[in-house]
């Protein structure tokens, strides 16, 4: 008896073969406690050749073996799957449903479900579950933050019949999972009407760049009219040129579309230091206005959309607007960290090697950057510059509760 209560107990602690099978069992201090006593009482009844005391611990020692054959049988074979929601948001409730199934015709009794979380775990009972049965529960889990998290694993453990021991089944292994940033309310046409204003200011450094025609113009004809230096030659009505012994040109209607170039600066202020928590704090507006901004702009297909963060690599994702590239910028935004100092020069090279199309540029950071005169300079254009400390004067966002 001893024997086989040694090779069960032993095979179920073989490192390889659980991690193998995703499979463990722990003995609980009952338990252990419990085989003491019957080792005990074995013990005393051989070297005193007292055989009631023998009778006795062999039978704790077939209940021991009793309730690890059951408990084994319990959780063998169990299936699980867990549905997380394919956004998840810092700070929004996001529903997790999980399920397990019993795919035998055998019912297995006294089960216990264990689910872990991002900071906390579930658990659940089933007194009994039939066979080709199934249950499921669900529950609602609020992100505190955004970032990488690891969800820990599902697991379905029983004691049954007598509490001795338990074994534990791990049904789904723990998984990475990312939680996106919060998201505020962007008003798109106030949005556009504050980089009309400031567009209507004066140039703090002028920038020379030789005249070209907008190809987010080109979308209705107007008319013709005379060659001008730096008119595409493409552009050239040789027909009418012919007639009149001029160059001639035609000339659409001016009709730009939406695209966008939003670069984010996640350098502090020079005067702060890592552990400023109250800048630390709007850092995360920032980041949440960059997502807004983001998630507003693909819910309107067919425009262009940058997006570009001074880190040390110079991330740049660029794509067409639409769920995928919301995805993809939103992704990028939930691991971003802020950094003392000035921002890295990076990102002006990415922006310069790539070819992008006309559109606006939004720089955002908290105070005045030190990048806006290097990324107007490289990219030849007019930046529109939005200080994040004075969130509180944007009538176009509302960050989230």
């Amino acid at each position: 008896m001893t024997f086989w209560l040694r090779r069960l107990f032993l095979r179920d602690h073989r490192v390889g073969r659980d991690a193998a099978k995703r499979r463990e069992s722990l003995s609980p201090t009952v338990g252990r406690y419990f085989l003491l006593v019957a080792f005990v009482m074995l013990g005393l009844g051989v070297h005193r050749r007292i055989n009631l005391l023998m009778l006795l611990a062999d039978a704790l020692l077939v209940m021991a073996v009793l309730n690890i054959v059951a408990a084994r049988r319990s959780v063998r074979g169990l299936r699980g799957r867990r549905r997380i929601g394919e956004w998840l948001f810092a700070r929004t409730p996001c529903l997790v449903e999980v399920q397990v199934s019993n795919p035998s015709g055998r019912a297995r009794s006294q089960l216990r479900i264990e689910d872990g979380g991002l900071e906390r775990e579930a658990e659940w009972t089933v007194d009994r579950l039939p066979g080709n049965g199934k249950t499921s529960w669900r529950r609602q889990v609020t992100p505190p933050r955004r970032g990488r998290y690891l969800w820990a694993a599902l697991r379905a453990s029983s004691s049954y019949p007598f509490g001795l021991f338990e074994r534990r089944l791990e049904l789904i292994p723990q998984e990475s999972v990312v939680v996106l940033p919060h998201l505020g309310w962007l008003h798109r046409g106030r949005f556009l009407r504050r980089l009309r204003e400031l567009t209507a200011q004066p140039q703090p450094t002028a920038v020379r760049r030789s005249p070209r025609p907008h190809p987010a113009a080109l979308t209705e004809f107007h008319g013709l009219r005379s060659y001008q230096s730096g008119d595409s030659p493409r552009l050239i009505h040789w027909r009418t040129s012919a007639r009149r012994g001029e160059l001639m040109v035609r000339e659409f209607e001016d009709v730009p579309n939406d695209n966008l170039l939003l670069v984010v600066d996640p350098a502090l202020p020079s005067h702060s230091d890592d552990c400023d928590v109250p800048l630390r704090e709007q850092f995360e507006e920032v980041v949440g206005l960059a997502a807004t901004i983001c998630w507003e702009w693909c819910r309107q297909r067919g425009d262009r959309l940058t997006l570009a963060v001074a880190t040390t690599e110079g991330t740049i994702v660029d794509g067409s607007t639409g769920p995928a590239q919301a995805r993809r910028t939103l992704e990028c935004l939930a691991v971003l960290e802020c950094c003392p100092g000035p921002a890295h020069p990076a990102v002006l090279r990415g922006l310069g090697e790539q070819r992008l199309s006309p559109a606006l540029v939004v720089l955002l950071a908290l105070g005045p950057s030190a990048l806006a005169d290097p990324l107007r300079h490289a990219l030849g254009r007019r930046i529109h510059c939005l200080d994040a400390t004075r969130m509180d004067r944007f009538d176009f966002y509302k960050p989230s509760p």
